[in-house]
């Protein structure tokens, strides 16, 4: 799903008032499923559009005010993986090649300011 699709898709879930700061292109690796980043004003999104007949949306969110700061970390030698924990009551990991989620962990903390 790309460009405008994605973004009224993505409507169905954000909440009154609240605004899309950040859209990525690239998915992320979050538990053994693939989702894409949106941050909005207030709240970190993981969304994956799943299936091939019967569409279904799947989200994880959490409240932007709830993130207490990120960790970046690589792994692996031959095939390295890079890990961006971010840190709230509870830690959540995304993964994926160092290549993209270096500048994804930049991108992150800008954005949000954790």
């Amino acid at each position: 799903m790309q460009g405008a699709r994605y973004a009224m898709v993505l409507n169905d879930y954000l909440l009154p008032s609240e605004n899309i700061r950040l859209a990525s292109d690239d998915e992320v690796e979050y538990g053994d499923k693939k989702y894409r980043i949106v941050i909005t004003d207030k709240r970190f999104i993981l969304y994956a559009r799943r299936g091939t007949v019967f569409k279904s949306d799947d989200v994880v969110s959490e409240r932007l005010q709830a993130i207490h700061g990120f960790k970046y970390s690589e792994k692996g030698t031959l095939f390295r993986t890079a890990t961006i924990s971010i840190i709230t009551n509870a830690k959540m990991e995304i993964r994926g090649s160092p290549d993209r989620m270096k500048p994804l962990f930049h991108t992150l903390q800008s954005t949000i300011g954790a």
